[in-house]
């Protein structure tokens, strides 16, 4: 698989409070799950429990992608801010 490929098929996941959110690497949702305890939350809340969890998924995917790409550029090259 070369590089391209994999980090398109990275996908990072968070789940709590009754749901599930997951991401590409670009932070962009591709699937979002609730089960019946999510269903009991106001909806306030649960807007805020998918943002908290979608960033915390983001964060998981875009970690994956600094790993991938680690193995292929020269430690020197590679400036994470």
């Amino acid at each position: 698989m070369g590089l391209g490929e994999r980090l398109d098929a990275i996908r990072g996941q968070a789940s709590g409070d009754g749901v599930s959110v997951t991401v590409d690497l670009h932070g962009k949702p591709v699937d979002l799950s609730f089960t019946r305890e999510a269903y009991a939350l106001r909806p306030e809340v649960l807007a805020g429990v998918v943002r908290r969890l979608a960033d915390r998924a983001s964060a998981d995917a875009l970690a994956q992608g600094v790993a991938v790409v680690a193995e292929v550029v020269p430690e020197d090259r590679l400036e994470l801010a």
